[in-house]
């Protein structure tokens, strides 16, 4: 009986053994593989873009893309500026004041896509649409209209245009995105609420 004993003990110790020089041997082939999906450096800097704002007028609009995802940059003029201050943030479907949707008054950053179904609005300077005698964003694929903060006025979109974490750098380069924000999904509309950009 006790031979029988040690035969079933030595099995077991092989049995371990052999199990745990697998594992390791497993382990340390999958490191390359592990090493190789990983995001290279290239990768982990796509996610921040810097763009040279300098140029910008008061007035204009410019699309970059980030992400493979538009943004829009609006340099806001005075009129701009003050057609949205007098817009009651407790009346928007999505609220949210000039404070919580711009870092400075003059200058939007925010994701160029509608948030009804994805498409992309234009830039209308002089009004955004008959009976709305402000300028803003209208998309014409099924009428959402946003201000020249991003807020929903009207229309079927449910939320404001998105934000995208952004910097300014001596007033002359804006720094946009961080390596882990994705973008558009992220569903961000509030400035408060977006990660920090390392300048």
């Amino acid at each position: 009986m006790e031979k029988k004993g040690k035969e079933v003990s030595r099995r077991d110790f092989l049995t371990v053994t052999t199990s745990a020089v697998g594992a390791v041997g497993i382990g340390a082939a999958a490191i390359p593989f592990i090493k190789f999906m990983s995001p290279s450096k290239d990768i982990i800097r796509a996610g921040v873009m810097d763009v040279d704002i300098s140029g910008l007028k008061e007035g204009e609009f410019k699309i970059v893309m980030w992400r493979k995802q538009p943004v829009f940059l609006l340099k806001r003029d005075k009129r701009m500026i003050e057609t949205a201050a007098r817009i009651d943030p407790s009346k928007l479907k999505d609220p949210a004041s000039p404070e919580e949707r711009v870092k400075r008054p003059d200058f939007l950053v925010c994701i160029g896509i509608c948030t009804h179904l994805g498409c992309i609005p234009h830039f209308q300077p002089e009004k955004i649409a008959p009976g709305f005698d402000l300028p803003g964003f209208y998309c014409p694929c099924h009428g959402g209209k946003y201000d020249t903060l991003g807020r929903r006025l009207d229309g079927p979109p449910p939320e404001n245009l998105h934000l995208v974490p952004y910097e300014f750098i001596d007033g002359k380069k804006l720094r946009i995105g961080t390596p882990e924000f994705a973008g558009f999904t992220e569903n961000i509309r509030k400035i408060q609420d977006l990660p920090k950009v390392k300048v």
